[in-house]
């Protein structure tokens, strides 16, 4: 298989990473594949997931527990100390100026006994409360990163980054439960086929076309009850359905049910791209619609 098909892949894997189980362990064990890489590592602290996340590739034999040791996730660890800025890469000698500022040596032993010296990082999502981080972890056999790794790095954590979000827009609670697949069934939720048809439904989404400002069918075709609503919600989901759903569009929100009594709205609305189904025939779900309370979200 070629670099290009493997690239690809790895790509896909990142984007349906939100909607299978176990879709981002496989994908960033698919990232250190890609890269010729020891590990590769999904890192949250804090930050908008409100949650934990180590997620470690091919973990190197660690009988100290250094992968899961918060206090080397501190200042002596040199790739956490590096991070400035959402997507900035940083990797071998923004290391080596960082070591040479602070005193890195439990760290230092902890990079010793798992033998990855080398390597790179970036921030998917950085703010001043943590950040969530993807890393190459590199041994003294696969070298430190060349320009091509680093050209394969940024590539894939932009496709990284695109999943992040997709993961968050289809809400709370599955943001908190990155590593158990969909598990939306409490989400107001709607997949769309390659036809703007609806393909299904969660049990929370069927009260909405209850709702005299929701939602209703035309045929099987999705509409809002707001008219002018509806007419740019139905531009937005030809946009997104026109997109190859990785180099393209994949996420629309908005926010809908507005009324007299309600004019800024009842809902934010979240359209998402899926991947496509390599040799599918538009039946299978193409488009991931979830509606949150703006009322419940304040």
């Amino acid at each position: 298989m070629s670099v290009d098909q493997r690239l690809r892949e790895a790509e896909l894997a990142f984007l349906n990473a939100p909607f299978r189980d176990g879709g981002w362990t496989e994908a960033v064990a698919m990232l250190a594949a890609v890269t010729g890489s020891r590990s590769a590592q999904l890192l949250g602290i804090g930050g908008p997931l409100q949650m934990s996340l180590n997620i470690v590739s091919d973990i190197p034999r660690d009988p100290h527990g250094h992968l899961h040791n918060p206090v080397l996730h501190g200042k002596p660890n040199w790739r956490i100390g590096v991070t400035d800025g959402p997507m900035l890469i940083r990797h071998e000698p923004d290391y080596a100026r960082y070591r040479g500022l602070f005193d890195t040596s439990d760290y230092d032993d902890a990079v010793s006994d798992l033998g990855i010296p080398f390597g790179c990082q970036a921030p998917l999502l950085f703010d001043s409360s943590g950040l969530l981080g993807l890393a190459l972890l590199r041994s003294a056999r696969n070298g430190p990163c060349s320009a091509d790794t680093l050209e394969l790095f940024t590539r894939l954590s932009r496709s990284a980054q695109r999943a992040v979000r997709v993961q968050l827009a289809l809400g709370q609670e599955l943001a908190e439960t990155m590593l158990s697949g969909t598990a939306i069934a409490t989400e107001a939720t709607i997949l769309l086929d390659r036809y703007g048809q609806l393909a299904a439904l969660t049990p929370a989404a069927e009260r909405l076309f209850d709702h005299p400002h929701g939602l209703h069918l035309g045929g099987q075709r999705l509409h809002l009850a707001n008219a002018r609503e509806d007419h740019f919600l139905g531009a937005a989901l030809a946009r997104l359905l026109a997109s190859d759903g990785v180099s393209g569009p994949i996420l629309h929100q908005c926010e809908v049910g507005r009324s007299a009594d309600r004019p800024a709205g009842r809902w934010r609305l979240y359209a998402v791209r899926l991947p496509a189904v390599p040799h599918g025939f538009g039946f299978e779900p193409q488009l991931a619609i979830t509606l949150t309370d703006l009322q419940a979200s304040c």
